[in-house]
C-alpha cells in the first residue's frame, strides 16, 4: 500500500508536470545563509510569477538575517541529492517534492497498518488519508522555499508516532521518539510556532513508558520526559534566536496593516497603540511602501511603542478588534493558497501566476464556507472536540479505536493553538501561515473515519460484560442438633 500511495503521489505531482509555489521574496531568510540564489534570466523575474526550480551556489554574504529553522535540514538534505542525482546546480526542488512523496507513503501504509480491520475499510481510510495529503493547496508547498514543508511534514510525523504510542498491546517507545521528531520538525519551522509546544507537552506529560531495565517510580517518565525537554528547548531556541529586524518588520505590519488598515477609526486606534494620532496617515502602508511611519520625524521617540507585546495588550484591551482579526484569519485559512503566487514552471507555458488546481478536493470543500468563515471554524473544532472527548471518555484503553481519539483530540488543540499563533503572524504572508492549521484541521476527518472503521471490533460502552453464573451450592445445614433431630425422626418411620 506505501508503494502504491508514493506512486500515485508522484504521478500527481510531475504529471504532466511539477507545481510548486513561487517565491515571493520572502526566500532569503532560508538561502541566505546558505549562499543560494535562483537560476533565472537576467531579464526574469524569480518572484510571483513563475516556480523556480534550480538554484545556484551564489557568493556568501554578510548580514543575513537570523531565522532559525528546520527547514533548513529539509534543504541541505535535498543539496546532497541533488549532487547524488547529478541534478543541474546546487539544488532541485524535485528532490523536496520526492520526500513529500515518501512521507505520504509511509503514512498511508501506516494508517493501513494500524487499522487491524476489513481490506474494505482499511482501504477506504488509506484512501480518505491520500485524499488529504495529495490536495493541492498542500502539494504546492513541497516543491517551494517556504518553511511549511518542515511544519507540514513534522505534525504528520508526530501524528504517526502518538498513534504507535498508544499501541492497544503495549506502549511504543518508537512512538514516543517519532512523536518528538515530529514536533521538533513542527515546532522548530519557525519562530511563530514555538508556542505550538504546549499539545505536544501536554500528550508527553501523559505518557508512561515502563522500562524493563529499571523498578524506580519513576522510571516511565524518564523517555517522556527527556522529550519534553529536548521540545521545550527547541521552542525556546526557535523563539528567542529570531533576528530583531525580522520581528521588527512584523510588528510593523501587524500595526499598520492588519490594525490601522482596518480600523474604522485610524486616529484612535493610533493613540491606543502608544502612537501619534498623526501616524493613522501611514495605515495600510508595509514596512516596504513610501512613505511609511519610519521617515517620519518622530519615528525614533515613538518606534518602541510598536512591539510583540504592545500588539498584544492592545488585542487583550480590545475585543473587537481581536474578534476582528481572527474573522480575516479565518478567511484566509479557508482560502488555502496565497492569492497572485504562480506554482507553474516557466517552461509549462502556462500564463503568469497561474495556479494549480489539478486536486482541489479538501479546499474546494472549505471554501464553500469561506463567507461565514470564523463561525463555521468554530463549530467544525468544538464539534470535533466534543466528538474526541465522548470516544475517549466512552472508549476503555485497550480498544483498537482509543489511539485514534486521542490523536483527534490532540490534533484539534494543536489546530486551536496554530491558528491563534497564525493571527499574529505579518499580514502580507498571513495566508501562508494558515496552512498549517488549515493543514492540521484537514487531518481530522481521517481521525473519525480510522474510529468508524476500528469501532465493531468491541462494544462500545463502558458496561462490562455479563459473566455467566453457575448453578447453586445444595444448602448445607450447620446446627447439630437440627441434624441429628431429621436423623432421629427418619430413624422412627
Amino acid at each position: 500500500m506505501g508503494i502504491i500511495a508514493t506512486g500515485a503521489m508522484a504521478l500527481r505531482m510531475f504529471v504532466p508536470t511539477i507545481t510548486g509555489l513561487a517565491d515571493d521574496g520572502s526566500s532569503h531568510r532560508l538561502t541566505c545563509p546558505l549562499g543560494l540564489v535562483p537560476s533565472v534570466g537576467s531579464n526574469e523575474s524569480p518572484f510571483f510569477e513563475f516556480l523556480v526550480l534550480r538554484w545556484n551556489r551564489g557568493d556568501l554574504t554578510d548580514g543575513c538575517p537570523d531565522f532559525p529553522t528546520t527547514e533548513r535540514w529539509l534543504i541541505s538534505g535535498a543539496q546532497i541529492l541533488t549532487s547524488w542525482f547529478g541534478l543541474p546546480g546546487a539544488l532541485d526542488l524535485r528532490v523536496l517534492a520526492l520526500l513529500w512523496c515518501l512521507l505520504t507513503g509511509v503514512a498511508v501504509a501506516a494508517l493501513f497498518a494500524f487499522l487491524r480491520t476489513t481490506l474494505v475499510r482499511r482501504t477506504v481510510a488509506a484512501a480518505a488519508l491520500f485524499t488529504i495529503l495529495a490536495d493541492s493547496a498542500f502539494v504546492d508547498y513541497a516543491a517551494s522555499m517556504n518553511v511549511q514543508l518542515a511544519a507540514m511534514s513534522g505534525v504528520l510525523i508526530a501524528l504517526l508516532g502518538l498513534i504507535l504510542i498508544f499501541d492497544p498491546d503495549k506502549p511504543s517507545i518508537a512512538g514516543c521518539l517519532f512523536f518528538t521528531f515530529g514536533g521538533v520538525l513542527a515546532v522548530g519551522a519557525e519562530p511563530g510556532n514555538a508556542v505550538l509546544v504546549l499539545p505536544f507537552l501536554f500528550i508527553l506529560a501523559t505518557i508512561r513508558l515502563p522500562l524493563p531495565a529499571l523498578v524506580s517510580r519513576w522510571s516511565c517518565r524518564l523517555i517522556p520526559g527527556a522529550c519534553a525537554m529536548v521540545l521545550t528547548f527547541v521552542s525556546m531556541t526557535v523563539y528567542l534566536g529570531e533576528d530583531t529586524r525580522l520581528e521588527d518588520t512584523r510588528v510593523y505590519n501587524q500595526a499598520f496593516l492588519g490594525i490601522l488598515g482596518n480600523s474604522s477609526d485610524p486616529h484612535k486606534d493610533s493613540e491606543d497603540l502608544g502612537l501619534p494620532t498623526t501616524f493613522a496617515n501611514y495605515a495600510s502602508q508595509s514596512w516596504w511602501a513610501h512613505p511609511t511611519a519610519r521617515e517620519d520625524p518622530s519615528w525614533l521617540t515613538h518606534s518602541r511603542s510598536i512591539s510583540t507585546a504592545s500588539i498584544r495588550t492592545y488585542l487583550l484591551g480590545h475585543p473587537g478588534k481581536a474578534l476582528d482579526l481572527a474573522s480575516r484569519s479565518a478567511q484566509d485559512l479557508l482560502s488555502f493558497r496565497p492569492a497572485k503566487i504562480g506554482t507553474y514552471p516557466r517552461e509549462a507555458a502556462n500564463p503568469p501566476r497561474s495556479a494549480d488546481c489539478r486536486w482541489c478536493v479538501v479546499s474546494a470543500i472549505g471554501q464553500i464556507f469561506a463567507p461565514r468563515a470564523l463561525s463555521a471554524l468554530l463549530l467544525y473544532l468544538s464539534v470535533c472536540s466534543l466528538l474526541a472527548a465522548v470516544f475517549v471518555r466512552a472508549l476503555p484503553r485497550n480498544h483498537p479505536a482509543w489511539r485514534f481519539g486521542v490523536a483527534a483530540g490532540f490534533l484539534t488543540a494543536l489546530t486551536l493553538v496554530a491558528f491563534v499563533s497564525a493571527m499574529l503572524s505579518d499580514p502580507l504572508e498571513s495566508t501562508k501561515a494558515m496552512i498549517l492549521p488549515a493543514f492540521i484541521a484537514s487531518l481530522l476527518p481521517a481521525m473519525f473515519l480510522g474510529m468508524w472503521c476500528l469501532s465493531n471490533q468491541q462494544p462500545l460502552t463502558l458496561v462490562p460484560d455479563p459473566k455467566p453464573i453457575g448453578p447453586l451450592p445444595a444448602p448445607h445445614l450447620q446446627n447439630e442438633s437440627v441434624t441429628a433431630g431429621l436423623t432421629h425422626r427418619r430413624t422412627n418411620s
